[in-house]
């Protein structure tokens, strides 16, 4: 099977997956004057192999696919190395890299961390590279469900660039943290092997994957920034069923839209496949859910450096499975009430019509709680902006039906072109500060 192909059939076969973990008291969003900008980031959640692709796991022992690593002996990493790729919304003159351990069941001890520019692939520009210190030192030990914050490293960061973050697994680290599904690839060296950290060509990291193993963010020093604006949601904010390598989801689009309005903002991808609002929504049988949006806020949103206003958009799989609009909107309430009180500017986005029958949607049942939860969002007052999702995706006149022509074909997630059309519909001026905007909170 070419490698395209088997690409297709296992994006056709990514269905939604969640995260873990749960949330501390709410603290103040991090929106400080000490310049730190969340540049890039990841919900993290696993531990791996859990995720999207878990169904196929067992295809490598006979029929190694390129998006799954062949070589994680028990699902561990053991004396490896990972490069890591990401695109950062931000610029800035220097930046600090963060490691998580959330689903470890012991310390993981990593060493050394380089960060460099991608050249092409798993290459990275010459000359490039540089180490990534912790407290001082060439290692970090992560404890169980933390994250290791780097300090601060020189290194000119452009947005729109791709940067290449490597590291080495030192020992066996147990549990793997990772985000499953990028829609971008990322490269995995094979057990067993000497640190190759600073390797040109990244033919010592064979293995191709879609999954962004325990790199959870990079944030940038960005004094001149007005701050980060966090995007948090399912498998759509997640850009499921984008190309990789595109930078197509309708995050990417949004922040394309932010720099040519000459607005110095990032914008975090806080999405995560099948995620929900309430914990109703939950099956605890089922291994693509986990904690809803209610119990990561705290680390995803309000944690995050430099965060100053939200996009929450959230509640389609909640209505899959069966939880009732009122249900849903008081949840969603109770999300822009903790942003609000941590000072934050926040849109709530509406729900697109979906005709994804083959995978679990009751036009019956769930479209009628569809269009409820729609005007119950639409009539509140408490947000600071709509985002209308529903409007952007219809067929123009018919709110219950999605435009093909903007859709994958599961009728459930927009295509590239519709990412864009989403990007257009999230009103710009509700999360930034004057003079574009009016976020002043």
């Amino acid at each position: 099977m070419g490698f395209m192909r088997a690409l297709s059939s296992l994006l056709l076969m990514m269905l939604l997956a969640s995260c873990d973990g749960s949330d501390a008291v709410d603290v103040s969003a991090s929106h400080s004057n000490d310049g730190w900008v969340g540049a890039w980031s990841a919900a993290p959640y696993g531990p791996y192999p859990l995720g999207p692709l878990s169904a196929l796991l067992p295809l490598p022992e006979t029929m190694p696919l390129p998006p799954i690593p062949s070589y994680l002996p028990n699902n561990q990493a053991v004396d490896q190395g990972f490069r890591m790729v990401v695109r950062p919304t931000l610029g800035g003159e220097a930046l600090r890299v963060r490691l998580s351990n959330l689903m470890g069941d012991r310390p993981v001890h990593i060493g050394p961390v380089r960060v460099a520019q991608r050249a092409l692939g798993p290459a990275i520009v010459p000359g490039s590279a540089q180490p990534v210190l912790f407290g001082g030192r060439e290692d970090v030990i992560i404890a169980p469900g933390t994250e290791a914050v780097s300090d601060a490293l020189a290194f000119a960061v452009t947005e729109g660039a791709d940067l290449a973050v490597s590291f080495h697994v030192i020992g066996e680290s147990g549990p793997i943290t990772w985000h499953a599904v990028s829609f971008a690839l990322n490269y995995v060296g094979l057990p067993n092997v000497l640190e190759h950290t600073a390797d040109l060509s990244g033919l010592r990291f064979p293995q191709v994957t879609l999954g962004w193993f325990f790199l959870s963010g990079i944030d940038v020093q960005a004094p001149e920034s007005s701050g980060a604006i966090v995007a948090i949601g399912d498998s759509i904010t997640d850009g499921a069923y984008s190309v990789p390598e595109t930078n197509t989801r309708w995050t990417d689009w949004f922040a394309a839209r932010l720099r040519a309005r000459g607005v110095a903002m990032s914008v975090l991808s806080q999405g995560i496949n099948s995620n929900t609002v309430t914990r109703e929504a939950v099956d605890p049988d089922s291994l693509y859910q986990g904690p809803p949006a209610e119990e990561r806020f705290q680390r995803d949103v309000l944690s995050r450096a430099g965060v100053r206003s939200v996009v929450i958009f959230e509640g389609t799989n909640d209505l899959a499975a069966g939880v009732a609009a009122e249900t849903i909107h008081a949840g969603i309430q109770r999300l822009a009430q903790r942003a609000h009180a941590a000072g934050l500017c926040v849109v709530i986005g509406t729900i697109p019509p979906r005709l994804d029958i083959a995978l679990g949607w009751n036009p019956l049942s769930d479209e009628p709680q569809r269009q409820r939860l729609n005007e119950l969002i639409r009539a509140d007052t408490s947000f600071d902006a709509l985002a209308d999702f529903e409007a952007a995706l219809a067929l123009p006149g018919l709110p219950m039906l999605p435009n093909a022509a903007l859709y994958f074909p599961d009728l459930l997630h927009p295509n590239s072109v519709g990412f864009a059309v989403m990007a257009e519909a999230v009103p710009l001026e509700a999360l930034v500060p004057p003079p574009v905007g009016r976020c002043v909170r």
